[in-house]
């Protein structure tokens, strides 16, 4: 099987497993963008172009969760101390 093949795995696993918010988005990038290179070549199987999408769709679920953790975690911080303790 190609490097290729590989490459774009990594990537997205590495998005997957990372914890740390500021790094996230970055591995969420990469990770689409190789996912996209690989999507362009026209010698993929119908199977690994499924692998791609779900792919695809988990990198895009897991940028929305991130996204809203954010926001949540920036609307406690400017709650005032009382409200957040009650």
């Amino acid at each position: 099987m190609p490097e290729q093949t590989f490459g774009w795995r990594k990537l997205y696993e590495a998005a997957i497993l990372e914890i740390v918010p500021d790094k996230l988005a970055i591995r969420i990038v990469a990770a689409e963008q190789a996912i996209a290179q690989r999507e362009s070549l026209v010698d993929i199987t119908e199977p690994e172009r499924r692998k791609l999408a779900d792919a695809r769709s988990m990198l895009k679920t897991l940028s929305r969760i991130a996204s809203s953790q954010g926001k949540r975690a920036a609307y406690e911080a400017a709650q005032p101390t009382q409200q957040r303790l009650d």
